[in-house]
C-alpha cells in the first residue's frame, strides 16, 4: 500500500515536472507573496515595539512555524482544497472504483510543488528570527532542535482541519465558505500570539480548531513566555490525535456518500 503510495506520489511530481519554469515561477511567486506578508507584520511590530509581550524575532518564529506548516500541508494535500468539485461533478466516483483507499488518491493527485516557495520563504524567516534572538542574548537551541517537530506536527493540524472540512461536503455539499472560518482566517491567526485573541476565540483555539499548537503552546515555554515544561509535547500529541479523529470522521462520511444525482 505504501509503496503503490509513494509510486502514485512520484508519478504525479514526474508529470508536473514537466513543466519546469512553470514550477520555478509558482514557487518563486508564492515565496514573494509571504515575504510580502511577514515584512507587513514586521513594520507593525517594530512601530508598537511588541504585541502582549512578543518582540518582532519572537513573533517572526511563530509566523514562521505556521507559514512553512500551511504551505507543506499545501504541497501533499492540494485537492481538499478542491473536494466540493469530486461530490458536485461525481469526480469522486472514479476514486471508489480503484483497488487503493480513496483519501490516498486524493492525497496524490495535483501536488502543489509551487508550495515549496513557501516553505523556503517560512524557514528563511525562522533563521532571521532565531539570529534576531540569539543577538538579544536569548537561548535559542531548544528552538532550533524543536523546529522540525512544529514543522511536521502543525503541517497534521492544518490537514486534518481541511480534511475535516472537506468530510462536510457529503452532507453540505459546499466547502468553499467552511473553509474561511476552519483553516485560512486560524492559520492567519496563528501568526501572532494565541494571547492575543479574546477568551471565546483562545477556547476555540485549543480545542475544536487547535491551531494554538501550531506553534504558540510549544514556543511560549521556550522562549521562555510561559506554560510548562511539557508543552512541547502537546504539539505532536495534539496533530497525531487531529488526524486520528479527521480521518475517522472521513470514514463515516464516504460511507454517506451516494454519488451525484442521487
Amino acid at each position: 500500500m505504501i509503496r503503490l503510495y509513494l509510486r502514485l506520489i512520484g508519478a504525479s511530481i514526474r508529470a508536473q515536472m514537466q513543466y519546469k519554469l512553470h514550477f520555478l515561477t509558482t514557487a518563486a511567486t508564492t515565496g514573494m507573496i509571504m515575504v510580502l506578508d511577514f515584512l507587513v507584520l514586521s513594520a507593525i511590530l517594530l512601530r508598537f515595539d511588541h504585541v502582549s509581550g512578543w518582540n518582532v524575532h519572537e513573533v517572526g518564529v511563530l509566523y514562521a512555524i505556521s507559514s512553512a506548516a500551511v504551505s507543506l500541508y499545501r504541497l501533499f494535500a492540494p485537492e481538499l482544497h478542491e473536494f466540493e468539485r469530486y461530490v458536485l461533478q461525481g469526480e469522486l466516483d472514479q476514486l471508489l472504483i480503484r483497488p487503493l483507499s480513496p483519501l490516498a488518491l486524493l492525497l496524490t493527485r495535483n501536488l502543489e510543488l509551487g508550495r515549496i516557495g513557501g516553505i523556503v520563504q517560512g524557514l528563511a524567516v525562522f533563521g532571521v528570527a532565531v539570529a534576531g534572538l540569539h543577538a538579544q542574548g536569548k537561548p535559542v537551541w531548544d528552538v532550533v532542535l524543536y523546529a522540525p517537530v512544529a514543522l511536521l506536527s502543525g503541517s497534521a493540524i492544518f490537514f486534518a482541519l481541511s480534511l475535516a472540512t472537506a468530510t462536510l461536503c457529503f452532507w453540505t455539499h459546499q466547502t468553499k465558505d467552511l473553509q474561511t472560518f476552519t483553516l485560512y482566517a486560524p492559520a492567519n491567526a496563528s501568526n501572532y500570539p494565541v494571547s492575543l485573541y479574546p477568551g471565546w476565540l483562545k477556547g476555540l483555539f485549543f480545542s475544536v480548531i487547535p491551531v494554538a499548537f501550531v506553534n504558540y503552546v510549544p514556543m511560549r515555554y521556550l522562549l521562555g513566555k510561559g506554560g510548562d515544561w511539557y508543552d512541547p509535547l502537546l504539539t505532536p500529541l495534539v496533530a497525531a490525535a487531529s488526524v486520528f479523529v479527521a480521518v475517522r470522521f472521513w470514514n463515516r462520511g464516504i460511507r454517506a456518500y451516494h454519488s451525484t444525482g442521487s
